[in-house]
């Protein structure tokens, strides 16, 4: 019967350690890397919708700027309520709605001109737009 070489002994077993080390340190950079990419995904996703939503708002004051809306358009909205500046226009539609699940309501519209204006919306998640609008005919 022979015996293995008294060198080798213990050989196997920290190279097999050493390996299992290695590889679990690399999987465990893969699956680092890998939810990075996934919150990278996420975040754009969200701010694209949250774009998404601004035009849609966007879209709809240009929309009753073309209508009856339009002379309340021209004033700050600190003077929408004032009577006789706009007889029989109701500034409701202006001042807040809803769009892509989420609430919106009108913080600020300054005019700026006769076809822009600068728009400032709060939304029921928390945040704040402001929205340069240029009212096209």
């Amino acid at each position: 019967m022979r015996f293995p070489d008294p060198q080798l002994r213990g050989f196997a077993l920290p190279l097999v350690v050493t390996t299992s080390a290695l590889l679990l340190l690399s999987s465990m950079s893969l699956q680092t890397l890998a939810l990075h990419a996934r919150q990278r995904s996420t975040q754009a996703l969200v701010t694209a919708q949250n774009r998404d939503a601004e035009r849609s708002v966007a879209m709809a004051f240009h929309q009753h700027a073309a209508g009856a809306h339009a002379c309340l358009l021209a004033l700050p909205s600190s003077e929408w309520e004032k009577s006789g500046v706009c007889p029989g226009v109701s500034s409701a539609a202006l001042l807040s709605g809803h769009v892509a699940d989420h609430d919106w309501e009108l913080l600020d519209w300054q005019p700026q001109g006769a076809m822009a204006g600068t728009l400032r919306l709060g939304w029921s998640d928390g945040r704040q737009s402001r929205l340069d609008l240029e009212l096209r005919s």
